[in-house]
């Protein structure tokens, strides 16, 4: 009871949260969420008829979806080394806008909210939960050093945390700085990682039969993901599940 009463009292003096983390506006007094209610309203977790594979939104009945293997179209028609992504929400407004924090503007503290917003997304999916190891989508050494750290590696490190799991492990290298992808198309971006993210040799001895959570910020083609999921089936893991916050449409 007590420790209620200073736990309200120091809340109230010295709030956790001052403004929304994604658009800045005020928050109440002893708010405990780090966004105001409109953001959270668009923080909405995908869900209803998904892609097996990818995790994008099908809009067909059930019996359809189950024609198609539930898979969307263009997952039907191309090879994947992972086995399953799913996204938590869209990549759009306040949720763009946390992200672009923390991954161009050294905005470390978005990672612990949408960290725990992966945790809950994995918590409910009996495939992402069987893992045995959580790995970031690496960067180049070059481009962490610029940036002080991996946005990938900081929510891996937050997610977790959230689940009371070991932490990460930085099991990929990225061996050549490659052009912002948010520029090229799929085929571009396939290319310019042809062979780009490889697996750190002093660690495929840890990869036999493991089962991986591979973590990035956001979903837009799959490229990366699959890249780094090539490098991981190759030295020996027996599957891969992507975890991204975000997706495009």
């Amino acid at each position: 009871m007590m420790t209620d009463l200073i736990n309200g009292l120091l809340n109230f003096f010295m709030p956790k949260h001052l403004t929304c983390n994604f658009c800045e506006a005020e928050l109440p007094p002893l708010w405990e969420r780090p966004i105001c209610e409109t953001c959270n309203q668009q923080m909405v977790m995908i869900e209803g008829h998904l892609c097996e594979k990818c995790g994008r939104s099908i809009e067909v009945t059930y019996a359809q979806h189950a024609d198609y293997f539930y898979r969307c179209k263009e997952c039907q028609e191309k090879f994947t080394y992972f086995h399953k992504h799913r996204a938590y929400t869209h990549y759009e407004a306040g949720v763009k806008t946390g992200l672009m924090g923390l991954k161009y503007k050294r905005q470390i503290y978005q990672a612990v909210y949408f960290g725990e917003c992966l945790a809950r997304m994995v918590a409910k999916d009996s495939d992402l939960k069987a893992f045995d190891a959580i790995v970031p989508v690496p960067v180049h050494f070059l481009r962490r050093a610029s940036r002080g750290y991996n946005q990938a590696g900081v929510l891996a490190e937050h997610l977790s945390k959230q689940l009371g799991v070991a932490p990460p492990k930085d099991l990929l290298v990225r061996q050549r700085v490659t052009k912002k992808l948010k520029t090229l198309d799929k085929a571009s971006r396939k290319r310019m990682l042809e062979n780009a993210i490889i697996v750190d040799k002093h660690m495929k001895h840890l990869l036999k039969d493991k089962r991986i959570l591979l973590v990035d910020d956001i979903y837009t083609t799959g490229t990366t993901l699959d890249a780094c999921a090539r490098a991981l089936y190759e030295a020996g893991c027996a599957s891969i599940c992507c975890v991204t916050v975000a997706r495009g449409k």
